[in-house]
């Protein structure tokens, strides 16, 4: 008796609901109504104002589809629009379902000369709109039997009255749709721009609406493509997807301008559409609360659902009778839901009451929407919020879930790791029991293998004994890697002492954090070659970098320091800061773990105390002292090593007995690409000399980093550099940084080598330029892969610089030629002496343009100052009193080489940006002299000048700046040579001055 109670107050809420909502969607009737087939709208002015809805009394005449002039011959009835013509009563009859007829308004209007337009929604089943007899729009073809096409499909027309009384002529047919045809939702008449507005809201509000359906069919499709772990998830998109459809099928019809279908299909999908959104509904909330839900009730349901899906697919003569059951079977769809929505929340189900709200915001809009279809509503008339609400209300359920599932997965996880725990003690103690029986067979098989004895294997035997062997070996080493990863876990450390550089592993780190260092903190290195200290070398890394990293965290401003000294057979560390330092009494408890101050940045308070026990276990103490506001010092003290050259006399001279090498080694091959190979290590060069040389490269190897700028400038042509980052005296990252001053990555790609794996070091690598990196043990193919990738890296650059310089070399615009023979043309009229003149100029400016000489090449100065004048002179037979030109040159050097097209752009640039503006007075001065052993080219303009910002980038890759093109090839050929160097100085509206400085350079013949 409760259920029927519940059952019957949550039908009595939705009715309420539904009124609710019809009651504040009804349209508006204060405005103006017809009265008997006329509407005056003399007051109303258009412009500005929102759209007239055209309701009221209408003429009509039934089953006859008649033009203005025939109107008035007809009977005419006085009928309410909007409404099915079903409800109209003629000569005491109602009118049938399948019928025709002329509908007409007379408009009486004051604003004639404006443009107004007209706006149809829901006319049944097609129609044709004529305005004072001529036609505007249609929807189909209306006709007065079921020859007629139909095409319910809203549109916007507009029109110029011209006079101020309007007739409008509707002819409407319907011999489909069961219900009933005519005007079922308003006509609109306004301006141009606001029928044009509402036209816009109708399709955002369709198109907002389709965006969120779609949005959401989408991600739970997804979601349950990739997870398949709830049915309730697909059911929900596909709820989604027929929601998105019954957008697109209603309302503005969106379907119809997406896709070119014929109005039959798409009244089938109309129908469906409605029945899909029940059903798949009804489904979801079955799956989603099925506790719940009764399975025979959700069956019968889902019965009448597929069976209404089917009658959809019918003609519409047919599937339109069941229109009310559809939307009656949406309704008890959704009375259903909420019944069982209230019994999950009256037993505390988890999230039920957001899917309650979203069936709220699903029921308002589909209620809507069934008004839409039975009533003058329009669809819109709520903004559309709904669905976000539904989605938002969805989301919020599905996290409550994920919230209750992550809780319990939490408690599951907890189990796992104890049972991990024990795996782990099981796999270490069986690994234990498993070595011992493993070395027994390992040693018994290699003796049998190796006896000398008379009674020796066979063949065969040999071969099953070898075998055994090394499946004993492979477990061996299994063995141990289940032992490895258990120390690991327990953090059982292995240490491998040796005896490690100090300067070379403290020059690396400081160089790694002083590149990727964001603060105004300076890191001063102040150990010196010499001092060696007894250490693993990656735990010794590990701890001289979480010292100094911790420093430059604590210090936001001035210096760290990190310096040694000896004491007898022990070296200490110092890492001495400017920081904030530490208060003495946390100067107890800094070590201990996850121990944090009150003013810690960020971490978890372990890395100190991993840092003592790294530094306990190689043998070695970490102390500290600080003051506060005055900064800390960390004290790590280690046992002292002996350096290499130290050690050797101690050795066996036959274990590291080498050959002899000395460097530099330089291994030519003609026409070979060059790599230069920079390391201190001896072994090291050799391998990759006989790896690269193999590969039929010309190598350059030397052991000293400060000898790179030394072979760069006496071999320009190299292709390559190998570099090593840790090296004395000059780290790799210092020497990367100052060939990036001069080259770019690819002009001079680098490869950096190290043994190093942290990635701090492959960060600092890349900032200091280098184009590549490669841990230490190299693969040799790896190698030769990257070696080959970077050297065609150049390749491809420097034969895209040779084609912009022979460009450059060959820039003749056409414009230009086109000018120039213009005025030849005309001064053949005028003065053919100055024509001839201009012609042989012409023709020295064409012959030296088109020579092209290879970019790296020298011509004379006299050929590049003949091609300037030349230029000039044709300038000047064009514009006579623009420019006065000035050449100074010292004639001893006109013989000396210089780069092809060298100052000819610079003086086209000067001509065409600098002086364009000038009608007169234009002065153009070339200056050049001999100073030492260089040749000072000054090429000065009083033209407009350039602008300070556009100065400063002139010489950059920048591609908009299109016209410092010839400047930035200049300064890239300038490169090429020592000593050679281009400066611009510019004022605005004073001109512009260019210094070039070049070597004095002459022919060997000379």
């Amino acid at each position: 008796m409760k259920k029927i109670l519940l059952l019957f107050a949550i039908v009595i809420a939705l009715l309420g609901i539904a009124s609710v909502v019809y009651l504040f969607t009804q349209p508006n009737t204060d405005g103006p109504q017809a009265t008997k087939g006329v509407m005056d709208l003399r007051h109303y002015t258009f412009r500005d104002n929102a759209p007239i809805k055209l309701d009221g009394e209408w003429e009509f005449i039934p089953n006859q589809l008649v033009d203005s002039s025939m109107f008035d011959t007809y009977e005419s009835y006085v009928v309410d629009v909007p409404s099915i013509w079903t409800n109209y009563t003629v000569d005491g009859q109602e009118l049938p379902s399948f019928a025709s007829g002329t509908f007409r308004l007379k408009i009486l209007i004051s604003d004639y000369e404006e443009i107004l337009g007209v706006k149809t929604s829901t006319i049944r089943m097609s129609n044709t709109l004529y305005i004072n007899g001529k036609r505007i729009g249609q929807s189909g073809e209306p006709a007065e039997d079921s020859g007629y096409i139909p095409h319910n499909t809203p549109y916007t027309a507009y029109f110029s009255p011209n006079q101020q009384e309007l007739e409008l002529l509707l002819h409407v047919a319907n011999f489909d749709y069961v219900p009933g045809g005519g005007i079922v939702s308003s006509l609109f008449l306004g301006g141009q721009m606001s029928i044009m507005k509402l036209r816009e809201a109708a399709l955002f509000y369709d198109l907002v609406t389709m965006a969120a359906f779609l949005t959401m069919f989408i991600y739970f499709l997804g979601s349950y493509l990739y997870s398949r772990l709830g049915i309730e998830q697909l059911y929900f998109a596909l709820f989604c997807f027929a929601g998105a459809l019954y957008t697109l099928t209603h309302g503005e019809k969106l379907l119809l301008t997406l896709i070119d279908m014929g109005y039959a299909p798409f009244q089938n999908l109309q129908m469906i559409s409605s029945v899909f959104v029940g059903f798949f509904i009804l489904l979801y909330f079955y799956r989603a609360l099925p506790k719940y839900m009764n399975r025979q009730i959700v069956r019968i349901l889902s019965i009448i659902g597929v069976a209404l899906m089917l009658i959809a697919m019918l003609p519409a003569s047919i599937n339109s009778y069941l229109q009310s059951i559809n939307s009656l079977y949406i309704f008890a769809n959704i009375v259903y839901i909420f019944y069982a929505q209230i019994m999950a929340i009256y037993k505390h189900a988890t999230g039920v009451m957001y899917l309650t709200l979203s069936s709220v915001a699903i029921f308002l809009y589909f209620i809507v929407a069934t008004f839409n279809t039975h009533i003058s509503l329009e669809l819109n008339a709520l903004p559309p919020l709904l669905p976000f609400i539904c989605l938002t209300m969805l989301s919020l359920y599905i996290s409550h879930r994920f919230a209750d599932s992550y809780l319990e997965k939490g408690k599951l996880t907890e189990a796992l790791i104890r049972v991990d725990k024990l795996k782990d003690e099981f796999l270490a103690k069986t690994s234990h029991e498993f070595r011992t029986p493993l070395h027994g067979i390992m040693a018994i098989s290699q003796s049998m293998l190796t006896s000398t004895k008379k009674a020796s294997l066979t063949v065969e035997q040999k071969e099953q004994v070898s075998l055994m062997f090394n499946i004993s070996e492979r477990l061996s080493h299994l063995v141990n890697d289940i032992l490895d990863f258990s120390k690991l876990k327990e953090n059982e450390l292995t240490l491998r002492i040796t005896t490690v550089d100090l300067f070379a592993v403290t020059h690396m780190i400081v160089g790694v954090l002083s590149y990727t260092l964001s603060k105004d903190v300076k890191i001063i290195n102040r150990i010196k070659r010499g001092h060696f200290v007894q250490a693993d070398e990656d735990r010794l890394r590990q701890i001289l970098y979480n010292l100094l990293h911790n420093a430059v965290k604590y210090t936001n401003k001035g210096q760290i320091e990190i310096s040694c000294y000896e004491e007898q057979s022990f070296v200490t560390i110092q890492v001495k800061d400017t920081g904030c330092g530490i208060a003495p009494e946390d100067l107890k408890v800094i070590f201990k773990s996850f121990q944090q101050l009150e003013h810690s940045v960020a971490g978890t308070g372990l890395g100190l105390h991993v840092t003592k026990e790294l530094v306990e276990r190689q043998g070695g103490k970490i102390d500290v002292e600080s003051t506060v506001g005055k900064g800390t010092s960390f004290f790590v003290t280690l046992p002292k090593g002996q350096s290499s050259s130290e050690e050797l006399p101690m050795r066996s001279p036959q274990i590291y007995e080498q050959p002899f090498l000395s460097f530099p080694q330089i291994v030519e091959k003609t026409g070979m690409k060059r790599i230069l190979i920079v390391d201190d290590d001896a072994v090291n060069l050799k391998v990759l000399l006989d790896i690269l040389t193999q590969e039929n490269y010309s190598i350059i190897a030397i052991d000293d980093g400060q000898q790179v700028f030394n072979y760069l400038t006496q071999y320009p042509d190299i292709d390559l550099l190998i570099l090593d980052i840790m090296m004395p005296n000059i780290s790799g990252y210092e020497i990367c940084q100052h060939i990036r001053k001069n080259y770019t990555s690819t002009e001079l790609p680098i490869l950096m080598l190290t043994a190093a794996l942290r990635p701090e070091d492959m960060v600092a690598a890349f900032q200091s330029g280098a184009n590549d990196f490669l841990h230490k043990p190299l693969d040799i193919i790896e190698l030769k892969t990257r070696v080959r990738n970077l050297i065609l890296l150049k390749d491809s650059a420097e034969a895209a610089i040779t084609m912009e310089s022979a460009f450059l070399q060959a820039q003749i615009k056409p414009h230009f030629v086109y000018n120039v023979l213009n005025s030849i043309l005309s001064l053949s009229y005028l003065d053919l002496e100055q024509a001839r003149a201009m012609i042989t100029n012409f023709a020295i400016f064409l012959r030296s343009s088109f020579s092209f000489e290879n970019t790296n090449s020298l011509v004379p100065l006299k050929k590049e100052l003949d091609l300037i004048q030349a230029y000039v002179n044709i300038h000047q037979t064009r514009f006579p009193a623009q420019l006065q030109l000035d050449i100074q040159v010292d004639e001893e050097i006109t013989s000396s080489l210089i780069p092809p097209l060298l100052l000819q752009p610079l003086v086209e640039n000067a001509l065409i940006h600098g002086l364009k503006k000038k009608k007169e007075d234009g002065k153009l001065s070339i200056h050049i002299e001999k100073q030492q052993q260089q040749i000072i080219f000054t090429i000065s303009d009083n033209g407009i000048g350039i602008e300070q910002e556009q100065l400063e980038h002139i010489f950059t890759e920048d591609a908009m700046r299109s016209q410092s093109v010839a400047l930035r090839n200049i300064a890239k050929r300038l490169k090429k040579y020592e000593h050679a160097s281009i400066t611009i100085n510019s004022t605005v509206n004073q001109g512009t001055t260019v210094i070039i400085r070049f070597p004095i350079l002459y022919s060997l013949k000379e």
